[in-house]
């Protein structure tokens, strides 16, 4: 007993526990109160609560009991900023962006307003106008975000009413600027023709994994748009919009002009997206080297109709960097390479867009 006694003391008595004061004997009272006195002392002497280690106040984390914030408290590092807005807040995004193509940098522009509204803290609406390309590209969206898992894995889902531009390349342009040039054939122009309005379903996973308060990993902001109507393979108002023949592939090159020459297929053309759900993963990370200025990096796969073959496959790129002086207002640029799958001869950095935007919360 006494062996195992001494043990215990030896493994367990550096150990202090802190219990409630007890009022079993008039003993233990008084010496609590002695020992009460003499902290009262203490803290009479230096002005503060002695009990409380001064690190703990920074070790304690940034966000309120839940992981909720107020206006006064919304973070401005973005990492530790909450995937779904705060309830009762509202963030309002404005931007202008404009055309920066090797041959058609600023020949035309763009605007975007986005909004979020949080109705609770993991419930948000969201909402919003962005065009490109003097309106030849635009999106209206309209949906909600809500947590799956608070600050970690979100779902999103949006009504989105669209259109792609259709670029023209200085080899069939009617009217090519000055800039493009007998060995500038592939490169877009600057010019560009309305696309086909779809509507769609937009679904998406946004997910957000901090590494540490300075790094994160970003993911599945799109995912699958369902598509309720297409346009298909030599659609007719692109080919007149374009001035060239309705059609694409390469089986279609028998088709002849009014000379009888063959006529061949034109790969700037091949634009098809159908009724089907198109697959739109995206990737990418996020870092705050200092807690006012963020970079965000992501790449979005998109596969129309889920179809992989050759020329199909469409990667952009997106970087923005974002100056945040307050926790309401954050100001930014936006640079985007439009494909980096671009078709042989164009390279990855022809088709680039660039924009400016501020927004700010309430």
């Amino acid at each position: 007993m006494l062996a195992a006694s001494l043990a215990t003391i030896a493994l367990h008595g550096h150990h202090h526990l802190a219990f409630a004061k007890s009022h079993d004997s008039d003993g233990d009272d008084e010496s609590s109160d002695d020992d009460e006195g003499k902290g009262d002392k203490g803290d009479a002497d230096s002005g503060e609560d002695t009990d409380e280690d001064p690190d703990d106040a920074k070790n304690q984390p940034l966000v309120t009991a839940g992981g909720l914030f107020t206006l006064q408290s919304y973070p401005q590092n973005e990492i530790l900023r909450p995937l779904t807005m705060t309830q009762k807040l509202t963030q309002v995004r404005l931007g202008v962006g404009t055309d920066l193509t090797a041959k058609g940098a600023f020949k035309s522009a763009g605007v975007s307003v986005e909004a979020i509204h949080g109705i609770t803290d993991n419930f948000s609406v969201i909402g919003g106008l962005t065009s490109a390309y003097n309106f030849h590209q635009y999106s209206v969206y309209a949906g909600f975000e809500a947590a799956l898992a608070y600050d970690l894995v979100d779902i999103r889902l949006a009504a989105n009413l669209h259109r792609f531009a259709i670029p023209q390349f200085c080899s069939n342009d009617p009217n090519p600027p000055a800039a493009c040039d007998i060995n500038s054939g592939a490169l877009p122009s600057g010019h560009y023709q309305s696309g086909v309005t779809q509507f769609s379903l937009d679904l998406g996973f946004p997910v957000r994994y901090a590494i540490s308060d300075k790094i994160a990993i970003v993911a599945l902001q799109t995912l699958i748009s369902i598509d309720f109507n297409g346009r298909t393979r030599g659609d007719p108002k692109i080919a007149t919009a374009m001035g060239r023949p309705s059609f694409c592939n390469a089986i279609d090159a028998t088709t002849t002009d009014a000379n009888g020459n063959a006529l061949t297929a034109d790969p700037h053309n091949c634009i098809e997206n159908t009724a089907t759900p198109d697959f739109n993963p995206s990737v990418g990370f996020a870092t705050n080297p200092i807690p006012q200025l963020s970079l965000v990096v992501f790449a979005q796969l998109r596969m129309p109709d889920f179809d992989t073959s050759a020329g199909n496959l469409q990667v952009p790129v997106t970087a923005r960097i974002e100056f945040s002086p307050s926790r309401q207002v954050d100001i930014g640029l936006e640079f985007q390479l439009l494909n980096l799958k671009a078709p042989t001869p164009q390279s990855p950095i022809d088709d680039r867009f660039g924009s400016l935007f501020a927004q700010a919360r309430f």
